[in-house]
């Protein structure tokens, strides 16, 4: 593996993140991962940060759509 570049799976990117924020997002995961995996299917913190920016992209959505309404 040395001397290999690493990159990420087909169909995935990866993003460079202050400390604070992937602390933060770490740190809420500890709290829900037991509910979401059990709820939502979400094992890992990979996929719940997938899901949170999601949620976060959905409301972006509707809020640019209300937006554009007279």
């Amino acid at each position: 593996m040395r001397g290999e570049k690493l990159t990420p799976k087909k169909g995935y990117k990866s993003i460079t993140v202050k400390v604070e924020v992937y602390d933060y997002f770490y740190n809420e995961w500890l709290k829900v991962r037991e509910e979401y995996a059990i709820e939502k299917g979400i094992r890992s913190f990979s996929a719940y940060v997938t899901y949170r920016l999601a949620q976060l992209m959905a409301e972006d959505k509707k809020l640019a759509g209300e937006r554009k309404k007279p």
